[in-house]
């Protein structure tokens, strides 16, 4: 009986493990059937290489903010996306206290000039009283001289007392000459001091008047302002950034707008290593735009780095070539509803803006281009020299670069020094003569043509114009002269239904295609579906009921389909997942793209 139950209760293990495998084996299929399939494709393959850039103007424009020694306050600011043109009035900052210091220095000039004068009434006065003085002691040097040839009819001790007086005349004649000529260096010197000072007066004062003309920005060339952010502003995490608006105050240096030459504008991309081999300058491509998802522009390859660089902040570590991308201006100003007038305007502009230099950030530059507050070279009277001529050949090596002038400018520039200073030496000349002699120099070369207007007073240290010639300021690489900087008006405001602004925003991104190759009649399969075995390139066919590894060659591959050479068949099915994965390395493969994609080569031409 023991025996019977020992067998039965095999019996049913046997029986039981027999159920749980055939249980085990219909379920199989269930889940390989889980798995998405596909099939092994035949037909013609368009290549593509995807890009994702940024928006931007090929020539802008940065208006910062000027350092004019006090509070840098907004008073006057262009409309967001008005329509400015060259020498247009962008941003106006507040006045009050730069004249408020231009008067003080005008009136420290003026009472040194009222020093200078009385100190100059004195020393006149004292010459007269010294030459009265000098011409008695003269007087009575000669009396003494005639009393002395009596000196034969008279007694010895009155000849012996003419003969002293004689002495002591003389004497006194040389110690007038000498104490004279003490007082007259002693007043020169003062005078010297005096006129010392008004130099440095007239250096500060011209420094007040170069910051009074960086209070306004204007606009160096034709394009669209794009106000900047302002930064200065204390912010709490998550907040936004406000734009500068009329009333705030900024820091010196910082920017406060942007003038965008929309002429001509690219979108700026990284692209991989495997794409930059196959694109090529002037290839055509297809973008879109995220503030406009429902348009599309063409437009062309304009140039590549030669060189590629990574971003230590990017979640991507590759490192990436730069491309960049024109775009075909037409059809952006066509789709944000510019009209016909505004873009010819505006690409009327293109061939005038290439032409120009490349444009510096402009902060209110002095004239001659020196920095806000500094110092500028001078343009008026030469130092002292031994000969005529010599004083502006020394005086255009102290202002550094004028001495590189055209020689033949040179030469007229001493022959007029000869001729106005009519054989007089420079060194022998004052100050005011010396000062005379140039502005007349200068005037007889601009008006013979010889030398333009705008470079007259480059870095005019007195501070002021040369007569009857305007001063001149450089404003961004123009030259404009104060009556022009009166004149400036700020810009239009642009119209309601204008959406020329979307071109300001911010990192404005945009999405680029381009078509690398079109392949005619290959086999191909999604980049998803091809997988990695033992190094080498696999596909998963289905087999009946399960999936069978095959080993392909790649031909040519894009970011979503590969080309093949061999491997499979057109209408076989294939796995889109790893069936030989575990369940966390699917996961973990879901977060990759392609399985194997993102470590095979791309083969002939691949991407």
């Amino acid at each position: 009986m023991r025996k019977f139950i020992i067998r039965i209760l095999i019996l049913l293990v046997i029986v039981g493990a027999s159920y749980a495998a055939y249980r085990l084996y219909e379920q199989i299929p269930q889940r390989q059937e889980t798995i998405a399939t596909t099939k092994v494709r035949q037909g013609d393959v368009v290549v593509r290489s995807f890009a994702r850039g940024e928006l931007r103007a090929v020539r802008t424009a940065t208006l910062t903010a000027p350092n004019l020694f006090g509070t840098v306050q907004v008073t006057k600011l262009a409309t967001l996306g008005a329509l400015a043109r060259e020498r247009d009035l962008i941003i106006e900052f507040d006045d009050a206290e730069v004249i408020s210091r231009l008067e003080e220095k005008q009136l420290e000039l003026d009472q040194i000039d009222e020093q200078v004068k009385k100190a100059q009434a004195d020393l006149a006065i004292r010459d007269n009283q010294d030459q009265v003085e000098l011409l008695r002691a003269r007087y009575g040097v000669r009396r003494a001289e005639l009393e002395v040839k009596r000196n034969e009819l008279i007694s010895v001790i009155d000849a012996k007392k003419n003969q002293l007086t004689l002495e002591e005349s003389k004497r006194r004649l040389l110690q007038l000459e000498s104490d004279i000529k003490s007082r007259r260096e002693q007043a020169q010197a003062e005078l010297a001091v005096l006129r010392e000072k008004i130099n440095k007066s007239k250096l500060e004062l011209n420094r007040e008047k170069q910051r009074l003309a960086q209070v306004k920005l204007i606009a160096p060339m034709s394009g669209l302002v794009a106000v900047k952010q302002n930064r200065s502003t204390s912010m709490m995490f998550g907040m936004q950034l406000p734009d500068i608006r009329e009333g705030d105050q900024v820091q010196p240096g910082m920017p406060v707008a942007d003038i965008l030459d929309l002429s001509e504008m690219e979108v700026v991309a990284k692209v991989g290593e495997l794409d930059r081999a196959n694109l090529t300058e002037g290839q055509e491509v297809s973008m879109r735009l995220d503030a406009l998802p429902e348009k599309r522009f063409t437009g062309k390859i304009k140039s590549m780095s030669g060189t590629a660089s990574s971003n230590m902040f990017s979640s991507d570590p590759a490192k990436k070539f730069d491309v960049i991308f024109s775009i075909e201006m037409r059809q952006l100003l066509s789709a944000l509803g510019a009209n016909e007038t505004q873009i010819s305007r505006i690409l009327a502009q293109a061939d005038t803006n290439r032409k120009k230099p490349p444009l510096p950030s402009y902060s209110g530059m002095a004239a001659g281009g020196a920095p806000a507050g500094g110092e500028m070279p001078s343009m008026g009277a030469p130092p002292a020299s031994a000969q005529p001529g010599q004083g502006e050949q020394a005086g255009q090596r102290q202002r550094g670069g004028q001495g590189n002038m055209d020689p033949e400018l040179q030469r007229k520039r001493r022959e007029l020094v000869t001729k106005f200073s009519k054989g007089k030496i420079m060194a022998d000349m004052t100050p005011e003569e010396r000062t005379e002699i140039m502005a007349k120099v200068t005037a007889e070369l601009v008006k013979t043509g010889a030398m333009p207007a705008a470079a007259v007073n480059r870095g005019n240290r007195n501070g002021g114009a040369q007569p009857g010639l305007p001063q001149m300021f450089n404003v961004g690489g123009i030259m404009v002269s104060q009556k022009e900087l009166d004149n400036a008006r700020l810009p239009t405001p642009p119209e309601e239904d204008s959406q020329l602004d979307v071109l300001l925003r911010p990192g404005l991104l945009a999405d680029v295609e381009i078509i690398v190759d079109k392949v005619q009649n290959v086999v191909n399969v999604p980049i998803q579906a091809v997988f990695e075995k033992d190094g080498k390139p696999v596909v998963y066919l289905k087999v009946g009921n399960r999936f069978e590894a095959r080993e392909i060659k790649p031909l040519k591959r894009s970011e979503n389909v590969m080309i093949l050479s061999s491997g499979v068949k057109p209408g076989d099915t294939i796995a889109m997942a790893n069936p030989e994965a575990k369940s966390d390395d699917k996961k973990k493969g879901a977060q990759k793209s392609g399985g194997a994609a993102a470590s095979l080569p791309g083969g002939k031409g691949g991407m």
